[in-house]
């Protein structure tokens, strides 16, 4: 029965990513000046590219740059079919010539396409988003047009791939930018393995308490759901800090060495679950949630925003992840509840689970140094 549940979690775990992958997003930034020339960048997942084109030129699986290179030409004409601009009823045909990029976002592939268009002057710009929808259920772009220094963001789906923008009275779209970042939020949550698998080694033990060098269980539900309190409180506030800090340029962006810093708290968590050593697990949570909020701030930067919107945007991503780890949080503490009163659990399980995600840890620790 262990054997069953340790490879239920890990499934859900495999299902989490298969989510991640089906809220597949699309990241489009554009700026358009007052001579109506218009300047931004397109980002696509690279495998869900794969999958509305062929792209595996000598069909072995993968995907190397220098076919991305060779189907350059594929990809713009696919790109200058699916996202079209509109002065009015007059279309500003795209010039996608630059050179292409890989972009590693959130764990995630993308390719840069940077693009251009001379408009003529308007009144009204519309677009029309019909890109990748066949690749995956529920994709969306997320579009920010900067105009007069004041951000525009939209969410598009296949039930709303039209929009357009009203250039002479560009109104504010405030709480269009709070539901776009708190969508990111959402997504980033789902798509961050490493901030899953932090949460996760936590709780592992969360039902237990040591006693004689033996792991027991609690049996009041009261008592565990004040641990969890504890450890969400103290991660939520933590990572908010270093979030809301590094976003709005109080401190400083650490660079790479975050994501590896972000696995060794994995490691760490993973070694205290088979060798105890710390007991109050909140001020350790709250150490390693400063560290997980950087690495939030690191995504975050990623999808741009204006001054304007600097706060609101901030506050939608951070609640974006508070959301996800809520969901994620319902699905796993019923499943621990129930393993808590099991012998077996409690001898081997949580220890398995502990080295195989532990494995996982150095893994990423040492592709990440």
């Amino acid at each position: 029965m262990i054997i069953r549940t340790i490879f239920f979690i890990f499934s859900l775990l495999f299902v989490n990513n298969l989510v991640a992958h089906e809220l597949s997003t699309t990241f489009i930034a554009a700026k358009l000046s007052e001579d109506g020339s218009l300047n931004g960048q397109v980002k696509l997942d690279v495998l869900d590219l794969k999958e509305v084109l062929t792209l595996d030129i000598d069909a072995n699986g993968e995907l190397t740059w220098g076919e991305l290179e060779v189907s350059k030409a594929i990809i713009q004409t696919y790109i200058s079919n699916g996202l079209r601009f509109f002065a009015g009823t007059d279309q500003c045909m795209l010039n996608l010539n630059s050179p292409l990029e890989l972009q590693e976002l959130n764990g995630v592939t993308y390719l840069v396409v940077p693009f251009s268009s001379q408009c003529p002057k308007m009144s009204k710009l519309s677009f029309v988003y019909s890109l990748l929808f066949d690749a995956a259920a529920n994709h969306k772009a997320i579009f920010s047009l900067l105009v007069d220094s004041q951000q525009h963001v939209f969410i598009v789906d296949d039930k709303n791939s039209r929009n357009s923008i009203d250039i002479s009275l560009n109104e504010n779209s405030s709480w269009a930018t709070f539901g776009a970042f708190i969508y990111q939020g959402i997504f980033h949550i789902l798509i961050g393995l490493d901030h899953i698998l932090f949460l996760f080694t936590l709780l592992l033990t969360l039902c237990l308490y040591r006693h004689l060098n033996e792991w027991k269980n609690i049996e009041s539900k009261k008592i565990i759901i004040r641990k969890i309190l504890v450890i969400i409180t103290a991660f939520t506030i933590a990572h908010s800090i270093t979030l809301s800090g590094t976003a709005l340029g109080l401190i400083p962006v650490m660079g790479s060495w975050i994501e590896v810093a972000i696995a060794a708290s994995i490691l760490f968590n993973v070694i205290n679950n088979l060798f105890p050593m710390i007991k109050n697990l909140g001020f350790i949570t709250f150490i390693f949630g400063l560290i997980h909020g950087m690495g939030f701030a690191g995504a975050l930067s990623e999808f741009g925003f204006t001054k304007e919107h600097q706060l609101l945007s901030v506050l939608g991503f951070n609640l974006g992840v508070e959301i996800g780890q809520l969901g994620l949080l319902i699905i796993f503490l019923p499943i621990l509840l129930w393993l808590r009163k099991s012998n077996y659990y409690k001898w081997y399980g949580m220890q398995l689970l502990s080295l195989l995600v532990g494995g996982l840890a150095i893994y990423w620790i040492l592709e990440r140094w």
